[in-house]
C-alpha cells in the first residue's frame, strides 16, 4: 500500500526486487529473452523457403566449390592467380558440358569434383542405357569446353589481353586431348557409337605420349584403359549387343560431331598458338612466361 500525492492510497501488485519469490524474478528476467526468440522464430518462417533450399544444397557447394578452390590454390602457385582461375573455369564449363547432357537424357548424377594435376569429373549415379547416351554425354563435355575456349580467344581479340590466349590455347589442348578414343576418357566414351575397335588407336596413342612424354597420369590411364581393350577381344553377351546397338543415322550424326569438333580443336589451337606467338609467348611453354607470372 503506497501513497499517492492527494493523500489516498492507491494499492499495487508490485513489489520490490528483493521482496519478489525466485521464480517471479526468473519469469521477469527470461521474458525479453522469450521475447527475442519467437521474433527470430518468426522472422525464420517466414524465410524458410530460402534457408531450407541453401542448406539442401551446402554439401554440393562444400564439394564443388572447395575441391575448385583447392585446384586454384594449387596452381595459383605455379602459375598465379588469373591463369589459375581461368583455367579452373574452363573446366567447370566442360562438366557442365557432360551434367547438363546427362540431365537432358533424366539419368543422376553427382556435383563436379576436382582434383589437381588430375582434372575434374562429375559421378554418373546411373549408367548411360546404351551407347548412343554413353556417346552424348561424352561428347557433351568438350563441345562445351570447346566454346568457352573459343570465348577466351575472342575476348583476347577484342582486349589485346594475352592471358586469354594462354587459356584459349590450353582449352583447345586439354579438350582435344580428352577426345583421344580410349578408355574412360571422354574420347572412349563417344566412340561407342561409331565402333569399339577405335579404342585400339588410342590405346597406342597413350602408349606413345607415355613412352615420348614419361607422365605418371598417361601411365595411369593406360593402365586404365587396359579392361576396356582387353573386352575387344572377348565374346559380347546379348546385353551387350542391345547396349552397343546404334542406328545408322545416330552413327553417321556421332561421327561428324566427333571428328569435326577434332578437326575445329586443332584449327583452334594453331589460331591461339599464332596469336601467342605475337606476343613472344611459348603457347606450350614451361608455365614460367611472361603471362604466367
Amino acid at each position: 500500500m503506497n501513497g499517492a500525492p492527494d493523500g489516498t492510497a492507491i494499492e499495487t501488485d508490485s513489489a520490490h526486487p528483493s521482496q519478489q519469490s525466485w521464480p517471479a524474478r526468473v519469469k521477469k528476467a527470461l521474458g525479453p529473452i522469450g521475447v527475442a526468440l519467437v521474433v527470430i522464430a518468426k522472422f525464420f518462417a517466414k524465410l524458410k523457403f530460402l534457408v531450407l533450399p541453401a542448406l539442401k544444397f551446402l554439401p554440393l557447394l562444400l564439394k564443388s566449390g572447395g575441391t575448385m578452390l583447392l585446384m586454384i590454390w594449387v596452381y595459383t602457385m605455379m602459375w598465379g592467380w588469373k591463369f589459375a582461375v581461368g583455367f579452373v573455369v574452363l573446366l567447370l564449363i566442360h562438366e557442365c558440358g557432360h551434367l547438363l547432357v546427362a540431365k537432358k537424357f533424366g539419368l543422376k548424377v553427382g556435383a563436379p569434383v576436382f582434383i589437381p594435376f588430375m582434372g575434374a569429373f562429375i559421378a554418373l549415379k546411373e549408367a548411360p542405357r546404351n551407347a548412343w547416351m554413353e556417346a552424348c554425354v561424352g561428347i557433351g563435355g568438350p563441345m562445351l569446353g570447346s566454346l568457352g575456349a573459343f570465348a577466351c580467344n575472342s575476348i583476347g581479340e577484342l582486349t589485346d589481353i594475352p592471358i586469354f590466349f594462354a587459356l584459349a590455347w590450353f582449352g583447345y589442348f586439354l579438350n582435344l586431348f580428352n577426345l583421344t578414343p580410349v578408355g574412360m576418357l571422354d574420347g572412349g566414351r563417344i566412340v561407342t557409337a561409331l565402333s569399339r575397335w577405335l579404342w585400339l588407336p588410342g590405346f597406342a596413342i597413350l602408349l606413345w605420349l607415355g613412352w615420348k612424354y614419361p607422365n605418371f597420369i598417361v601411365w595411369l590411364m593406360v593402365i586404365a584403359s587396359l579392361p576396356r581393350i582387353i573386352s575387344l577381344f572377348k565374346k559380347r553377351t546379348e546385353e551387350e549387343r542391345q547396349y552397343y546397338e546404334v542406328t545408322p543415322v545416330q552413327r553417321w550424326a556421332m561421327s561428324v560431331l566427333y571428328f569435326g569438333l577434332i578437326a575445329a580443336l586443332f584449327f583452334g589451337m594453331q589460331l591461339a598458338a599464332r596469336d601467342l606467338h605475337n606476343y613472344g609467348i611459348r603457347s606450350h611453354g614451361h608455365g614460367r612466361d611472361l603471362i604466367f607470372q
